[in-house]
Formats: C-alpha cells, sequence, structure tokens
C-alpha cells in the first residue's frame, strides 16, 4: 500500500512539473524547445496508460480539427515545399490536443488544484526573459539606445532566444492577465507587492516595445475582467495600468505617433511605411483575393504566393520583396483553408468560449479572447511563438470546470461514498 501511495504521488507531481516547464517556455532556448514537448507527449501516453484514461475524442477532433483542414489543404496545393514548413511550424495544434486528450482526469484536477502556482512561474520566466535581454543588450550600448533598439534587436542579437518584439509583448500581457486572477484569488501583503512590482517592470517592457495590437488587447481584456470580478483590488490595479499606458501615449512622442496612426489611417501617405499602413496595404491586397479563394482556400503552401503576386500586381514591391502574410490570422484562414476552414476555428472557438463563460471558467475565458483579439493584426498560428502558446493555453485551459472534470470528480465521489459504506459493513 505505501509503494502504491508513493507512485500516486511521483505521478501527480511528474505531470505537474512537466506543465510547469511548459509555463516556463519563455525562458527556454527554441533548439530544446521540441523535447520538451516530446517528453510533455510521453508523459501524458504514461498518464493516460497508468490511470487507464479513456481518450476524449470529441475534445481532440474539435480542438485539432484546424490542423486538420490544414493537412487536406496540402492535395490542392502546389508548393508543397512551403505547405509542409508550414505544417511542421504548426504542429502544436495537434500535439496539444493529443497531450490534453490523453493526461488522466486525475492528473489534471492536481494541475488545476495548482494553477496559480504555475501562473507566478509565468510571470516570472517572462520577466526574466525581458530583463536577461535587456541586460545583455546594456552590456554592449548604453541605457538610452538599449532602450530605443530594444525592439529590433531582440530579433536577432539573442541567439537561441530570438524573438519577434509583438510575441514578447503577448507573453507580457498575458503575465499580466494572470496577475488579475492572483490578485482575485488573494495574495498576502508581502506577495502582492511583490506582484505589483514585477507588473510595474513587465508595463514598462510593454511600452518600450509599443506593439498597438497586445496593448490593445490587454486593456480590453482586463476592462472585461474588472466587470466579470467586482473585485475593488482589480479596480484600483486595472485603473493604474491604464493610467500608465494612457499617460505614455500621451506623453512620450514615440509612442504617441504610434497609436496615432490609428487614428489618421485614410490621412496616411500611401508612400510612408508606417506599421498601420503597411497593414492596410496588406488588407487591401487579401481582401481583394478573397473571393478567389473561395470555400476551400488556395491551399496550406500557395495562400502566400497568391497575396505576394497582389503586392507585385498592385506595384506594392516594399510589400513584396519582404513576403508579408496577410497580418491577419481570420484573412490567412481564408487565404490558406478558405472560408470552411475559418468556420472550423470559429467553432472550435467558439463552442469552446462559450462553455467557458457558462462554467465561470474566466481563465480560459480572458487567455484565449486575448489571442483572437491579436489575430486581427497578426498571424500568431503561422508563427512558432505564436502557436506553441495559444494551442498549449487553449487546450489546457478550456478543460478547467469542464464537463470531463465535474463527472469525473462526480463519479469518484460516488464510488469513495460505496467504498466507505462497504468498510462500514466490514
Amino acid at each position: 500500500m505505501g509503494a502504491k501511495i508513493l507512485i500516486e504521488k511521483h505521478s501527480n507531481t511528474i505531470l505537474w512539473l512537466l506543465t510547469a516547464m511548459m509555463f516556463a517556455f519563455p525562458v527556454i532556448p527554441s533548439p530544446v524547445r521540441p523535447i520538451c514537448i516530446v517528453l510533455f507527449v510521453l508523459g501524458s501516453i504514461w498518464s493516460s496508460y497508468y490511470c487507464k484514461q479513456q481518450f476524449r475524442w470529441r475534445y481532440f477532433l474539435l480542438n485539432a480539427s484546424v490542423f486538420i483542414v490544414y493537412l487536406i489543404s496540402l492535395t490542392y496545393s502546389d508548393d508543397l515545399s512551403y505547405g509542409f514548413r508550414k505544417i511542421e511550424t504548426g504542429a502544436s495544434l495537434i500535439v496539444f490536443p493529443l497531450i490534453f486528450s490523453l493526461i488522466s482526469i486525475k492528473h489534471l484536477n492536481y494541475i488545476f488544484e495548482n494553477i496559480h502556482k504555475l501562473m507566478w512561474i509565468f510571470i516570472t520566466t517572462v520577466l526574466i526573459a525581458n530583463l536577461a535581454f535587456f541586460i545583455k543588450f546594456y552590456t554592449h550600448y548604453n541605457f538610452v539606445d538599449s532602450v530605443q533598439h530594444f525592439p529590433n534587436i531582440i530579433r536577432s542579437d539573442i541567439y537561441g532566444w530570438n524573438i519577434h518584439p509583438i510575441y514578447l509583448s503577448m507573453h507580457v500581457a498575458i503575465a499580466i492577465i494572470f496577475s488579475l486572477f492572483l490578485i482575485h484569488k488573494g495574495l498576502s501583503l508581502r506577495n502582492m507587492c511583490i506582484l505589483l512590482l514585477m507588473d510595474l517592470v513587465l508595463i514598462l517592457f510593454l511600452l518600450i516595445m509599443i506593439k498597438k495590437g497586445p496593448i490593445l488587447g490587454l486593456v480590453m481584456i482586463m476592462s472585461l475582467l474588472v466587470v466579470l470580478f467586482k473585485n475593488r483590488s482589480l479596480w484600483i490595479f486595472y485603473g493604474s495600468i491604464v493610467t500608465i499606458v494612457i499617460g505614455v501615449i500621451i506623453f512620450h512622442p514615440k509612442v504617441n505617433s504610434k497609436f496615432s496612426e490609428l487614428l489618421e489611417i485614410n490621412k496616411n501617405n500611401h508612400d510612408e511605411l508606417t506599421s498601420t499602413n503597411i497593414r492596410m496595404k496588406i488588407y487591401d491586397c487579401a481582401v481583394d483575393i478573397t473571393s478567389d479563394a473561395g470555400i476551400f482556400g488556395f491551399g496550406l503552401g500557395d495562400g502566400k504566393n497568391h497575396l505576394v503576386n497582389c503586392y507585385v500586381e498592385k506595384e506594392a514591391f516594399a510589400l513584396s520583396d519582404s513576403q508579408y502574410n496577410s497580418h491577419n490570422q481570420y484573412l490567412g484562414f481564408i487565404l490558406n483553408i478558405g472560408y470552411l476552414g475559418l468556420i472550423f476555428f470559429l467553432l472550435f472557438v467558439g463552442i469552446r468560449l462559450i462553455k467557458a463563460y457558462s462554467n465561470k471558467n474566466y481563465l480560459a475565458l480572458a487567455v484565449v479572447l486575448f489571442y483572437c483579439i491579436v489575430m486581427f493584426s497578426e498571424n500568431i498560428l503561422e508563427r512558432e511563438q505564436g502557436v506553441i502558446f495559444f494551442s498549449f493555453f487553449a487546450n489546457l485551459l478550456f478543460l478547467k470546470n469542464s464537463k470531463y472534470l465535474i463527472e469525473s470528480t462526480k463519479k469518484k465521489q460516488v464510488e469513495n461514498v460505496f467504498e466507505e459504506l462497504n468498510v462500514g459493513k466490514n
């Protein structure tokens, strides 16, 4: 009996540590990440076998539906080389549905019982990553240059950790969203002070990178959460962050000019390549060719090629030379896998979000909705830094408060009652 209890104790710890490893991905170098994911797959298989867990087919098929459509689209793609590279990049869209369809209810319950510790891990690793990047640059440049060029040098000057600033901004935003849940749960005065200090540093990095999509998405999700929670501490936290962000936007010239682009879209000089102007030119082409994409799209391998050809036809050579994608995940779905593929994605996300709201699973609602907002300005499922985190968080968090856990818990409680009655009779 002692050996069995010891094994059960370690089984919970092992699966939780594998999950914690995923939450620590911001500081894990890119070459090591595939190894971590393989270990997580093996751990989920072991969990399913050890606990005799039935495979959750409905959960898997719905959550992996976009990847399945990706595979089907290869049958009518001409550029298979590019298509298979995109399949490799998007592998997380099937790997994480597989993992979380295998992991036993017992281990999932243990993970969710300790989810707040996992949030602390993510917040801490995101902070460490930002500080480590900045300190590295500060040893080569002065402070002002490090701040000014931080968004550019993190793309290429940190081998193994190179990251586009919009994805690092998304990590920061998710970390701040996690902070809201920690504050709502309740913290000691010491931990509250530590968390607020960490968040203040993260907000400063968010403003250094000045990525409009993640900043607007964060403000919208924070607004939603403070309304849902009706927590006085959250209102104070939310008000402080919004005040800081608005203050910097108004009084910092560079930040002000970036956000002013949103208010002057129609006034922009079409020869001026601001980030907003570039996106408007991209959307102009993308919308033009969506009718040709039709129900099934051009195929995962050919969608981007058709978009680049449109740039050339419209003599937008700056866009064609840079091979810009659609910079809107929803347009990207239409070009690659058609309106049918977009419908599959909207069904997957829509059904899960509705269930999350009805089950008061606000954590899943907030995180996934944040990514969905950013998808209006970025193809996050076509970049490793985006698709891994989206697929991991979505597939894990949608299980929180789900019928799988609730029904299993009730069944276990009934079994325990009968077991106690049988022991009493004996």
